[in-house]
């Protein structure tokens, strides 16, 4: 008996991935457990596992194929059994449907979304169910075609004269767009980007973002991890530091460990932490799970542990998913304070500057210089209003100048 490998779901935002070698091939014989393939998700890259044993009958993708889960990759049986053609997969590489009998032309998802976008424009446009058929045939924007019959109407005749009138346009259009294409380079946006970008986009459409700051004074901090760094040789991330506050503080604060779905507010059983990571053009979330349970020096650990795969490409699905909170720190660079976009679906992000020089007057008037920078909160109105926002902020603030 034939059993079908299929795709699992691999991504955090989409449910493509993208084939890039087979560690198997024809008439292999496979064990449960064992390595089938390595695949590109949205956010890195990893192996894919066998679920059942068998000799390997049919291997129906190429590398460099963009598979969508749930899709059949391969089948495995017995070495003299037959295989049934019927499988479906999408292999995009080719831009064609795939099936076991033929091959046939895929409408590609741009043109599906001029013609959707075309169709919803025209939909309060006074013309024939005709001519609004062929308008979205043609990509024609009926916006742009003036109507001759009653009370305006669009008709046939007025949208043949349309396209006379522009039946000369294409030569023109298309010196123009290479002119312009002789001017511009265009640069693809690899998965990862792409996901970050869809994520990113949502965030801030459908959340109602608002922004607190406050002044953290740094000097018991900086002065501690100074006495660390003499000690062991090695300094603490400040990162670490940071994910400790904001994980004992969310235990007080729980409600901001959440989300906002459907009137309803969820809230997360575990805190697992996330800390922006930027590597080259790409940007990563690595997540320290369970982040209120572990003291600061195993979180630096992984925090450590989580960057050098970052940077060496290796991290796995395991390190990027199940966050809950996020943090983003850009103290290593010229920039004091800033805002960040919510990482969907959370309810708050973090977002660290520089340390600097501050000149501080106590409530004696008496003057000091001390070690300061700025923590920016950007919160979920429906989950927190602005007094819930402030407690939580004051009590990151808290830790991080007298509890660590």
């Amino acid at each position: 008996m034939t059993t079908e490998i299929k795709m699992p779901n691999l991504g955090q935002t989409t449910d493509e991935v993208k084939l890039l070698k087979w560690y198997i091939k024809k008439g292999q014989k496979v064990k449960k457990g064992d390595l089938l393939c390595e695949v590109e998700t949205d956010k890195t890259t990893m192996d894919v596992e066998s679920f059942a044993e068998g000799t390997v009958l049919k291997l129906n993708v190429e590398p460099d194929s963009i598979i969508t889960a749930g899709s059949i990759i391969a089948v495995l049986g017995d070495p003299d059994e037959k295989v049934e053609p019927k499988i479906e997969i999408e292999d995009k590489k080719e831009d064609q449907y795939v099936t076991g009998r033929e091959r046939k032309p895929k409408p590609s998802n741009k043109d599906l979304n001029k013609a959707k976008t075309l169709n919803e424009l025209s939909s309060n446009i006074r013309a024939t169910k005709l001519v609004k058929n062929i308008a979205i045939k043609k990509n024609i924007d009926l916006r742009k075609v003036k109507g001759t019959g009653p009370r305006g109407i669009i008709t046939k005749s007025d949208l043949a004269k349309y396209l006379q009138l522009f039946k000369s346009r294409p030569l023109i259009e298309e010196k123009k767009d290479m002119e312009l294409k002789e001017k511009e380079e265009v640069y693809i946006l690899t998965p990862n980007q792409q996901a970050v970008s869809i994520n990113l986009s949502k965030s801030k459409s459908s959340i109602p973002h608002y922004y607190l700051k406050s002044t953290v004074i740094a000097d018991n901090l900086v002065m501690k991890r100074e006495k660390i760094k003499e000690k062991t040789g090695r300094a603490i991330s400040m990162y670490s530091y940071f994910i400790y506050a904001a994980a004992r503080a969310l235990k007080k604060f729980p409600r901001l460990n959440g989300y906002f779905k459907d009137n309803k507010i969820y809230f997360y059983r575990n805190i697992n932490i996330g800390f922006a990571v930027a590597e080259e053009d790409e940007l990563y979330v690595p997540v320290i799970h369970d982040a209120d349970k572990k003291e600061i020096s195993e979180i630096d650990a992984e925090v450590k542990w989580l960057i050098s795969k970052t940077q060496n490409k290796k991290l796995e699905r395991q390190d990027i998913s199940g966050g809950t909170f996020t943090i983003s720190n850009l103290g290593a660079y010229p920039i004091d304070e800033f805002y960040g976009i919510i990482n969907f679906p959370q309810a708050v992000l973090l977002a660290i500057g520089r340390i600097n020089k501050i000149l501080r007057i106590e409530d004696d008037n008496k003057m000091s210089i001390k070690n300061a920078f700025t923590v920016s909160g950007s919160f979920d109105h429906r989950i927190a209003n602005g007094a819930q926002a402030a407690a939580f902020l004051e009590e990151v603030k808290k830790i991080l100048e007298e509890e660590i």
